[in-house]
């Protein structure tokens, strides 16, 4: 109980820290409050979807290394490279925090 505890503690400290970091950079020197949904929807980012698009992103690589001597046949290996890696990885890395929309 008390390890989890402490891993609860950790996350939401590591996002707080997330959260202050990108409320600063994206609002370009603007001190708006943020709205809860806004927080929440980065919380989530952080311990949920980004963690979940990282295992897509080396899925995906796994996926390509078996597929591509099919995918050279087809000339389609950088097609299926995009599909199954570039797409998943700029979801997970490129986007900004709690933003969805992509």
């Amino acid at each position: 109980m008390n390890k989890l505890l402490v891993t609860l503690a950790a996350s939401v400290m590591l996002a707080g820290v997330a959260l202050a970091d990108s409320s600063t950079a994206s609002n370009s020197g603007s001190y708006d409050e943020l709205s809860a949904e806004s927080v929440f929807a980065s919380i989530g980012d952080i311990l949920l979807v980004r963690p979940l698009g990282a295992a897509t992103t080396v899925a995906g690589f796994g996926m390509f290394a078996v597929a591509s001597p099919f995918a050279a046949m087809a000339d389609a290996t950088e097609e299926v490279y995009d599909t199954v890696v570039t797409k998943p990885g700029e979801y997970t890395f490129c986007r900004d925090l709690g933003d969805f929309s992509k």
